[in-house]
């Protein structure tokens, strides 16, 4: 419209074609909601809508996938190297995953702090970089996990204890529950100085499981239960004390900080809240803070915006650390970061864990992030907790088809991966809630029962060790089908 390229009509018909071309759920629709009202993911997939529709000659893409999850990721990355290839389009792909960029790129060229480290073919620089700095990169790519904290005690009481929660917006009906619901009987728990990860694809609930229990949004029902004792649903009616114990650290740093402030005074805040520290104690335990990050005394006096990604997101895991909290709820805190600062960030976690003690729910849509630094990982599909696995069986099937879907999602690091992966896009992905009457992951699922995934809730079934699924398979079942996990078409 803006351009004049097209009338109004014929602008929504390609606007709405865009969407389903880029994996939108309810392609026809989508577009009469407002920014607030959509999901982080499809935030970003309707951003590349607007920079498409015009066909353009050149587009710059910068780090377009960075904040999807990994199947979100394969449908917007086959788009672009759709408009390259089919219109003549030349793209420049500004991004920190080599992997994704070895999909979709002729030429690499590798910046650091403004100067140029080397260019090559894609083949060359993934295969034989010459630089010190690119190998560090693609080190960076294939995260090694951290071992196993000897204090974690998950057979103990958990730290923290969640039943049958349920939640969402809107106003409750009769029954009690939302008009949108996200949650959907969630059950988990996280022992002392144990990491436990949630992974899913973006609006699967993750976030939300983070707010209700960090009382930034009430559990229309269940109940959450921390240290042995229940929590109020609401922040009015939760002490201090228990404030203090419970920390988040938000995805992104830069909204999370307040501009205005120095980092002095955002980390003086739950300092004099929570420890009532003042003057000289007050600076001396700053400093402290601010060492146990690895950044230096100094950076007291910046403000947010004069610092990096790496730093203000070290910066903002100080902040939750000056409560000297029990629990820390990371919401996605590496994926806006590159892959060298953000390997930097998962080993300082885990170096605060080994010296703190302090637990961690981890919230993620990067498999590698979570198989590197979590004890245990739950998968969450439209709400629902889909698998429970351990990190060791992560590895080794059977798994719940989605959990399948999502490792066989993650990019690797080489030449035509992408070419050769058998997943095929879909035109209406579901979103939370999925078919009430069935299995949430029936229209997706390689392996559905007809008449049976489609009529009736999964069971949760307990697999080998400690891992479970909700799924009508049996784990026998699981295993013998685990050779079509590649080929997973969503219906």
């Amino acid at each position: 419209m803006i351009h004049k390229i097209m009338p109004r009509g014929e602008a929504q018909k390609k606007a709405i074609a865009l969407f389903r071309e880029l994996a939108l759920p309810d392609p026809d629709h989508i577009g009469d909601r407002y920014p607030h009202q959509v999901s982080g993911g499809q935030l970003q997939r309707l951003m590349a809508a607007m920079a498409l529709i015009t066909d353009p000659a050149l587009v710059i893409m910068d780090e377009p996938t960075t904040a999807l999850d990994v199947t979100t990721q394969i449908e917007v990355l086959r788009a672009f190297r759709n408009v390259v290839r089919e219109r003549g389009t030349t793209a420049v792909y500004v991004a920190h995953d080599l992997a994704v960029v070895a999909q979709i790129a002729d030429r690499i060229m590798v910046l650091r702090r403004g100067d140029h480290q080397e260019t090559g073919t894609t083949r060359q620089i993934i295969e034989a970089p010459t630089h010190e700095y690119t190998r560090s990169l693609l080190a960076a790519a294939r995260p090694a996990p951290h071992p196993a904290t000897a204090s974690a005690e998950p057979a103990a009481q958990p730290l923290l204890r969640i039943a049958g929660l349920e939640a969402g917006y809107g106003r409750p009906g009769a029954d009690g529950l939302p008009a949108k619901r996200v949650l959907y009987d969630v059950n988990l728990s996280v022992g002392r100085g144990q990491t436990i990860g949630v992974i899913g694809e973006s609006g699967s609930g993750k976030t939300t499981l983070a707010r209700v229990i960090a009382c930034l949004m009430p559990p229309a029902r269940g109940e959450v239960t921390f240290d042995g004792k229940p929590l109020p649903p609401g922040l009015a009616h939760r002490s201090r004390e228990q404030l203090r114990r419970i920390q988040i650290v938000f995805q992104n740093a830069d909204t999370a900080l307040n501009p205005a402030q120095t980092v002095e005074d955002i980390l003086s805040r739950p300092l004099q809240l929570y420890h009532g520290l003042h003057g000289d104690a007050l600076r001396q335990r700053v400093a402290k803070l601010l060492g146990l990050v690895q950044l230096p005394a100094s950076m007291a006096q910046r403000s947010p915006q004069g610092l990096s990604g790496g730093q203000k997101q070290r910066v903002n895991l100080a902040r939750a650390l000056a409560a000297e909290p029990d629990l820390i709820l990371c919401d996605e805190v590496t994926s806006a970061l590159d892959t060298v600062v953000g390997a930097a960030i998962l080993e300082l976690m885990a170096e605060l864990r080994r010296e703190l003690g302090v637990s961690y729910l981890f919230i993620s849509h990067d498999l590698n992030t979570v198989r590197s630094i979590c004890d245990e990982v739950v998968v969450m599909y439209a709400g629902r907790i889909v698998e429970v696995v351990p990190r060791d069986a992560l590895v080794h099937p059977p798994h719940h088809p989605y959990a399948e879907l999502l490792s066989a999602s993650v990019p690797q690091l080489r030449l035509g991966w992408l070419d050769g992966l058998a997943i095929k896009a879909g035109e209406n992905i579901p979103g939370p809630g999925g078919d009430a009457g069935g299995c949430p992951f029936f229209d997706r699922c390689p392996v559905r029962i007809q008449g049976v995934c489609d009529a009736k809730a999964p069971p949760r079934r307990q697999l080998r060790g400690e891992m479970e699924v909700l799924c009508h398979h049996t784990g026998e079942e699981l295993l013998a089908l685990s050779s079509a996990a590649n080929t997973v078409v969503s219906a």
